[in-house]
């Protein structure tokens, strides 16, 4: 793992999503974070929220590789990666911004990704 913080925790979460491991996502975000995926979407705000919405995708047979590095700036980390949703055949091209507190964990995910980034295998 990469010793920059900002780093691991993209790390733990791309892992947390192959593993659907909900305790990991948990232990990545504040209580009262916000995601909103896609972006333009009504946002999911409170981890109770947030945990339904990773619920829900991996329920879908939901898998996740990088595909590009993780670049850091600031308060943020943004990163390119593949979702692979097995369940429907579906695959999704995603770059996700991580916005980080003070004490490193996230406050905020968007994800950016749209129809032209997904494709049906």
């Amino acid at each position: 793992m990469d010793q920059n913080p900002k780093i691991r925790a993209v790390e733990t979460y791309i892992q947390a999503l192959c593993d659907h491991d909900l305790n990991a996502i948990k232990s990545l975000y504040t209580v009262d974070a916000r995601v909103e995926d896609p972006a333009g979407t009504d946002p999911k705000i409170g981890i109770d929220a947030i945990l339904r919405f990773y619920e829900e995708g991996f329920s879908s047979g939901l898998k996740a590789k990088l595909t590009g590095p993780v670049r850091v700036a600031a308060n943020y980390a943004v990163f390119p990666f593949l979702v692979e949703l097995q369940d429907h055949g579906m695959e999704i091209d995603v770059i996700d911004q991580f916005t980080f507190d003070e004490n490193g964990k996230v406050t905020a995910m968007t994800a950016f990704w749209g129809s032209e980034n997904t494709r049906f295998g």
